[in-house]
């Protein structure tokens, strides 16, 4: 007579072996698949965290660049000087020195044009529309040189617009003329 396999076991083993085969199959359904499946959200974050890091390595000269022109010393007081009238044969001389205040700031004079109408209708002013473009940190320079002329009388309006990677600057300016 041939003996299987099955009855060469006794029961209570084959009851034991499965039993155990059992608790086997659930601690790996309940606590190691869920560990394997977290390990794999861990992966995507340490990928995202590795571009993060990437992105910031790239940002970073641009980040200190910028970090050391906002620490450039600026004057504590800016100095203004004493306020003239300009001589009305000079009128011409202010798109010139407009431009000039652009350049020694690093910007660019787009337009300056002085209105002669308001010299009709208030003869102790000029009103002077004037256009610049240049990087954010050149626009402050560029105010803070044009305070320094001692014509200006006021200035009316400034206007900043971002036009493609410079800043332009539009401003109305009233200089005093005598």
């Amino acid at each position: 007579m041939e003996k299987k396999w099955y009855n060469i076991l006794p029961v209570r083993t084959l009851i034991y072996l499965s039993v155990s085969i059992f608790i086997v199959v659930i601690f790996l359904l309940v606590i190691v698949y869920p560990y394997y499946q977290s390990l794999g959200t861990l992966d995507k974050e340490i990928a995202g965290m590795y571009k993060n890091a990437e992105k910031q390595k790239v940002l970073l000269p641009l980040y200190m660049k910028l970090v050391q022109k906002s620490e450039a010393s600026v004057p504590d007081k800016l100095s203004l000087p004493i306020r003239k009238s300009l001589p009305p044969n000079n009128i011409d001389l202010i798109p010139p020195l407009i431009k000039g205040i652009a350049r020694k700031a690093g910007m660019q004079a787009v337009m300056v044009n002085p209105d002669l109408t308001t010299l009709a209708t208030r003869k102790d002013f000029l009103l002077i529309y004037a256009t610049v473009r240049g990087s954010f940190f050149d626009v402050r320079n560029f105010l803070i040189e044009l305070g320094k002329v001692p014509y200006i009388d006021h200035i009316e309006e400034i206007d900043i617009q971002q036009k493609m990677t410079d800043k332009e600057c539009k401003l109305k300016l009233w200089f005093a003329v005598s």
